[in-house]
């Protein structure tokens, strides 16, 4: 069975969990930068201070990634629905089970 992606829903990516799993990654990220990895201009930095780095990181870096998403299935929708293009394609096969 051929499925065919012809429109992807702006509200359901802002309000799924993908704005939580990228937060999740975030803050590992953060918590990579501004406390495991030794950097000289960090030093000065109080351990209360580098939390809060790693807390407006992360959610800055929430805002910016949903942000592109957002526009990317724009995007796509502008691309397939009205200009008429061609959508994302996926062969699914089925599996039946004895």
């Amino acid at each position: 069975m051929k499925l065919e992606v012809r429109n992807v829903s702006v509200g359901s990516l802002v309000i799924s969990s993908v704005p939580l799993v990228i937060f999740c990654l975030a803050l590992l990220g953060g918590v990579v930068t501004f406390m495991v990895v030794p950097n000289m201009q960090l030093a000065s930095m109080s351990f209360m201070q580098k939390v809060l780095s790693v807390g407006l990181y992360s959610l800055l870096y929430v805002v910016i990634s949903t942000a592109v998403l957002v526009f990317a299935a724009f995007a796509y929708n502008i691309l397939t629905g009205v200009l008429g293009l061609r959508g994302v394609t996926f062969d699914i096969e089925e599996i039946h089970h004895d």
